[in-house]
């Protein structure tokens, strides 16, 4: 089994547990909706985060378009 095949089984099976939780706990919306309100903004700031720290591209690399721009 390839890794690409891997990683689509591991999402169908992410997506079909959640699907059985979020189906389970259909009798509980309004906490449902509560948390997953909360994971999103949580997955939210961790991206921008993530983005505030990582560094920029160093100004004195080529990059692909100067590359290509010299040959």
């Amino acid at each position: 089994m390839g890794p690409s095949l891997a990683a689509s089984l591991a999402q169908v099976c992410a997506f079909a547990l959640g699907f059985a939780l979020i189906h389970a706990a259909r009798r509980h919306a309004a906490v449902v909706t509560a948390v997953l309100a909360a994971v999103a903004v949580a997955a939210a700031l961790l991206l921008l985060l993530a983005v505030a720290v990582a560094p920029a591209p160093d100004a004195d690399l080529p990059d692909a378009v100067s590359i290509a721009a010299a040959a």
